[in-house]
């Protein structure tokens, strides 16, 4: 069940996001609340998702406006349509591969492509969570099955499905090459020249709009919320990103995927349409291409960043399997083929099962109790020093928040009172897991309490505290929280202004 709050960076960045769209504060810069007599008195005051912009005492966005436009057209629903679009997304992921895979060798082997992508860990992880990934992978793998089309009408679909993946995945702009040489490829006896001319039409314009946006955001066409592209990609993360992926391929989707390189291999190439996965395949190297020296992570599902070839790499798997059946006489290509499917499906869904996916609606619900409780019982002019709650609690409270994790020890102790000085109450929202950082970030060791009082604590969900940073708090008696339903969906408050 996936999660249906605005927690974290992803979650609330995208999410919060979608109403700005929807509200028209976006796309222009936003001004910060306060002034401080600090360093990084700006950075402190841009949540999780969002970063200092360009213009002096403002913020902008760190995502891409794709998906949070998706999502502000998804409010016409209500405040729950937001956290419906990935999972129509993923519908829509499943659909196409289904396509694509009945083009590249029949119906049996459609099924079996959408069966093997249904089954990916990391797509069933990240249908969990309103993030770019499952949109950006059905968008492209849609674009990409009506760029084999000879009709018009497939030509345009395909492009404006690309022009909505590059969108959603900006970095993505030289992965448009690949259905555009579709495009070519199965036009190449008309004008296709004009075909492609035509394909570009949608996608111009948003690929000028993406490089005016990150100017006026980020500086230059070619950075991002991320930071310059000479920062993000280098050659020195090449050699580490192809055994990280290597490694996280088959310890989530296990080696058998490997029967990917069957149908590109002669005589099994007689057995499925060469055409199509011989573009399954550029399609597949393209978007690895386009990460293979992006930024190192540690965590296997960052595979999710290739889920834009998700749909082209479960065509081959599939083939695979296809071509094993196919090749073999009777029944034994079939029991071969039918048993490889069945231990890479089990592998996968052991991966799955053992895997500590949790319940994001269960685990995120503390974000939403405990916004609520600073919208509920802190003043209007609260301003609350946090970070993993610092987009939360801007969402469900409206009140400002801070990022303790820019503070200096060597003035962090002043703050409070500056914040005072400027109108403010201060609070500290953390997870218990945070307490250490924060300490650091204060200047305390390691094993001192911390000494503001408690305003409320809640011991569930890994633990979440409420501390009043004021000079002079007066009396308090702690309140203690217990989780609620954590299942019912919130609009964005609008942030207080004084």
């Amino acid at each position: 069940m996936g999660t249906f709050t605005a927690a974290g960076s992803d979650a609330y960045g995208y999410v919060s996001q979608a109403y700005l769209w929807a509200r028209g504060t976006l796309p222009r810069a936003m001004p910060m609340q306060i002034d401080l007599p600090f360093e990084y008195s700006d950075e402190m005051q841009a949540p999780l998702g969002y970063r200092v912009g360009q213009e002096p005492h403002t913020m902008v966005p760190t995502y891409a406006p794709g998906l949070p436009l998706m999502m502000g057209a998804a409010l016409i629903v209500g405040p729950c349509g937001p956290y419906l679009v990935v999972p129509l997304c993923a519908a829509m992921f499943v659909w196409f591969t289904w396509r694509l895979g009945n083009r590249a060798a029949g119906p049996i082997n459609g099924v079996l492509s959408a069966l093997i992508l249904a089954t990916s860990p990391v797509v069933l992880y990240q249908t969990l969570y309103p993030m770019s990934d499952v949109p950006a992978g059905a968008f492209w793998t849609a674009g990409l099955w009506f760029a084999f089309g000879r009709r018009w009408r497939d030509t345009m679909v395909s492009s404006l499905c690309i022009a909505i993946g590059l969108l959603i995945r900006p970095n993505l702009a030289a992965l448009c090459a690949v259905p555009l040489l579709q495009v070519i490829l199965a036009n190449r006896d008309r004008q296709w020249w004009l075909r492609g001319a035509a394909f570009c039409l949608p996608i111009a314009p948003v690929a000028i709009g993406i490089a005016a946006l990150n100017t006026y955001y980020f500086g230059a066409p070619s950075n991002s919320g991320y930071g310059p592209a000479s920062e993000i990609y280098n050659w020195s993360n090449v050699w580490p990103n192809l055994k990280l992926y290597g490694a996280w391929l088959v310890q989530s989707e296990s080696a058998g995927v490997l029967i990917a390189v069957v149908p590109l291999v002669p005589p099994f190439t007689r057995y499925v349409d060469r055409a199509v996965i011989r573009i399954c395949a550029v399609m597949c190297a393209a978007t690895f291409a386009c990460y293979v020296s992006y930024s190192q992570f540690d965590v296997w599902w960052y595979l999710r960043f290739l889920l834009p070839a998700g749909g082209a790499f479960a065509v081959l798997i599939a083939g695979g399997f296809t071509c094993v059946a196919r090749a073999f006489r009777r029944p034994y290509g079939q029991l071969a083929a039918a048993t490889g499917l069945a231990l890479v499906v089990a592998a996968r869904l052991s991966f799955t099962g053992t895997t500590s996916f949790g319940n994001p609606r269960e685990g995120d619900r503390r974000y939403i109790d405990i916004g609520e409780f600073v919208e509920q019982h802190l003043p209007e002019n609260a301003a609350v020093f946090s970070m993993q709650h610092s987009g939360s609690v801007r969402f469900y409270s409206g009140r400002l928040t801070l990022r303790y994790d820019y503070l200096k020890k060597e003035w962090a102790r002043d703050v409070p009172a500056a914040v005072e000085r400027a109108g403010y109450h201060p609070f500290l929202v953390i997870d218990d897991w945070e307490k250490d950082d924060m300490r650091q970030h204060w200047g305390f060791s390691p094993d001192q309490p911390l000494p503001w009082p408690i305003r409320a604590r809640m011991r569930e969900l890994g633990g979440v505290t409420v501390f009043d940073l004021a000079t002079q708090p007066g009396p308090i008696t702690p309140i203690a929280l217990e989780p609620g339903s954590g299942n019912r969906c919130r609009a964005m408050r609008p942030l207080y202004r004084r």
